[in-house]
């Protein structure tokens, strides 16, 4: 008898920590964490690079947005890790022109650079 209602008691304890969420929904609330990255940007210049780096990364699936400091010559990124990581964040950078922590600038993204960001 005892034995039947613990039972019955863990069957009802299983269902109700599920209740109201699909198992869809649990996964994609676990995959829409953030993290936040901070990248060393040395070669940032000037305005006209601030605004260059950030629209690069403004263009890129997975980051939710990036706030770059010029004094410091950082970016303080927020991303999605399941679609996104910091390599690929440092690389969009480095597409864009610049050099992001130890990776280097794309040669001939930073030949498209306006002059003051040279």
């Amino acid at each position: 008898m005892i034995r039947n209602w613990v039972l019955g008691l863990g069957l009802v304890i299983l269902m109700w920590s599920g209740c109201g969420k699909s198992p869809g929904e649990k996964q994609a609330i676990a995959s829409n964490s953030i993290n936040v990255a901070t990248i060393s940007l040395p070669t940032l210049k000037c305005k006209t690079c601030v605004r260059t780096i950030k629209n690069a990364l403004a263009s890129v699936d997975g980051i939710e947005s990036a706030d770059i400091n010029l004094d410091s010559k950082s970016a303080t990124v927020k991303f999605i890790p399941a679609k996104m990581d910091i390599a690929k964040i440092e690389s969009a950078i480095s597409q864009a022109g610049y050099d992001a922590d130890k990776v280097k600038r794309d040669s001939a993204a930073y030949d498209n650079l306006a002059v003051c960001c040279k």
